[in-house]
C-alpha cells in the first residue's frame, strides 16, 4: 500500500504529443535495359533482391519495450503512474493539472478509465483532455510507452479504450453514439464505423474487440472494420474467454455463461451481477453483485467455472460500490476498486486472494481507475 501525500515521487515533466513521422523513402533507379552495353547483350536483369521500379522501405521505428507483467497503470488527480503490482515505485509518466483546474466537474487533464495497458506491455492507452482547446475538443486519447513517451494522441470520446488482441490498435467512439475510430498505435485512423441509430440502446457504452480482431461489439451490436453490414448475436454484449471460446453474460437477474457465438448459454449465477471478469486462464470468473436482502451492499465473489462454486471475497457497505477490474497474470489474485459514494474514479485500489485465504489488501488511495498488465498466456 502507499499514500499519495506521504511517498517519494519521480516527477516527470508534461510532454506534449506528436504523431511518429515516417521517413521518407529512398527511391531505386530502374535499370534501364542496355545501359552501358551493346545492343546485342539484351535487356539488363532487375536485381535478384528487389524488382525494378520498387522502393527501398524506410526503417520502422522498434516498438517500445514492454513493461513488466503485473505492473500496474492507474489514474489519479489528473496524473498517470505506472507502479508495481501493489501500487509500490510508482512512478508518474504524465503530469497534468488536477481536478477542476483544467474542466469543472473533470477528472483532471489526464485519467485512465477502464483497459489502460496494451495485450503485450508495450503501450498505455488513456484520456487526456485539452485544457486549452476549444469545448469541443476536450477529450483525446494518448498512447503512450510505459516511461511516458508520447506515441500518439488521437480523438476520442466516451470513457472505455479498447485494444486489439495483437496490441496494433485501439476502438474508441470519434462521436458519441454515432461513429467509432480504430486507430493505429501511431495515430493514423485506420477505419470509420457508423453505428446504425436503430441498433443503439441507451446507456453508457463503449466499444469492444471481439477475440477474431476483425470485428467490435457494442450493447449486443456487431460491427465489422471491414465496413459489413452490422448485426445482432446473441450474448455478444458479454465478455470473452482469453481463448475467445466462451462468453460470460451478465444481466439483472443472473450471469450466464455460453459458446463464443451465443449457442447453449447457461446459467452460473441467480443474482444481479455486474463486472463480470475471465482469468488469463479461463478457469474463473470474478464479478460483483448485491447482497440479498441489504439496501445495496456490493459484493465482490468469484465463479469457479468447472464446479460452479461461488466464493464470497469482499464487501462494501453503504453507498460504496465495488468492481472487479482483472486478475493477476497467474490468476491468483484479483483487482477491484471501491468507489466512494458511486463516484466514479474516486475511491481506491485493492487486491484479494482469489481462493479467498486472505482479507483484500490496500494497493493505492484516492483512485478507482486502474489496470494490471495480464497478459492471456500464448497458446
Amino acid at each position: 500500500m502507499h499514500d499519495l501525500e506521504n511517498r517519494p515521487m519521480t516527477r516527470m515533466s508534461p510532454r506534449r504529443s506528436h504523431r511518429l513521422r515516417i521517413g521518407m523513402a529512398v527511391a531505386i533507379a530502374m535499370l534501364i535495359a542496355g545501359c552501358g552495353s551493346s545492343p546485342e547483350a539484351g535487356p539488363t536483369e532487375p536485381n535478384s533482391k528487389l524488382d525494378a521500379g520498387t522502393t527501398t522501405p524506410s526503417p520502422q521505428p522498434s516498438p517500445p519495450s514492454p513493461a513488466r507483467v503485473g505492473s500496474l497503470a492507474y489514474g489519479v488527480d489528473g496524473d498517470i503512474y505506472v507502479a508495481e503490482w501493489d501500487g509500490s515505485n510508482p512512478l508518474r509518466i504524465a503530469d497534468g493539472r488536477p481536478p477542476n483546474e483544467c474542466v469543472q466537474g473533470w477528472p483532471g487533464e489526464y485519467w485512465g478509465e477502464g483497459p489502460i495497458w496494451s495485450p503485450d506491455g508495450r503501450y498505455l492507452a488513456y484520456r487526456h483532455t485539452n485544457c486549452d482547446g476549444p469545448e469541443d475538443a476536450w477529450r483525446h486519447v494518448v498512447i503512450s510507452d510505459p516511461q511516458g513517451n508520447v506515441i500518439a494522441e488521437l480523438p476520442g470520446d466516451g470513457w472505455d479504450i479498447s485494444w486489439s488482441p495483437d496490441s496494433t490498435r485501439v476502438a474508441v467512439w470519434v462521436r458519441f453514439g454515432k461513429t467509432i475510430g480504430v486507430f493505429g498505435v501511431d495515430g493514423e485512423r485506420q477505419a470509420l464505423l457508423t453505428m446504425p441509430p436503430e441498433m443503439l440502446s441507451g446507456g453508457d457504452h463503449d466499444p469492444m474487440w471481439l477475440p477474431d480482431g476483425e470485428s467490435l461489439v457494442l450493447k449486443g451490436v456487431v460491427l465489422p472494420i471491414d465496413g459489413r453490414t452490422p448485426y445482432h448475436r446473441p450474448l455478444s454484449g458479454g465478455t470473452y474467454s482469453p481463448d475467445g471460446s466462451h462468453v460470460a453474460k451478465a444481466t439483472r437477474k443472473s450471469l450466464v455463461i455460453a459458446e463464443a457465438d451465443g449457442s447453449n448459454p447457461q446459467e452460473v449465477f441467480d443474482g444481479w451481477v455486474r463486472d463480470p471478469v475471465w482469468s488469463t486462464t479461463g478457469d474463473r470468473i470474478a464479478f460483483t453483485t448485491w447482497k440479498r436482502g441489504s439496501g445495496g451492499e456490493r459484493q465482490l465473489r468469484v465463479l469457479d467455472v468447472a464446479t460452479g462454486t461461488v466464493t464470497l471475497l469482499a464487501e462494501a457497505g453503504g453507498s460504496d460500490q465495488l468492481e472487479a477490474i482483472d486478475f493477476s497474470p497467474e490468476g491468483d489474485r484479483i483487482l477491484f476498486a471501491r468507489i466512494e459514494d458511486g463516484r466514479i474514479g474516486v475511491g481506491s485500489l485493492w487486491s484479494v486472494n482469489a481462493d479467498s485465504s486472505d482479507a483484500p489488501r490496500l494497493l493505492v488511495t484516492v483512485t478507482s481507475w486502474g489496470d494490471w498488465l495480464s497478459p492471456a498466456p500464448t497458446p
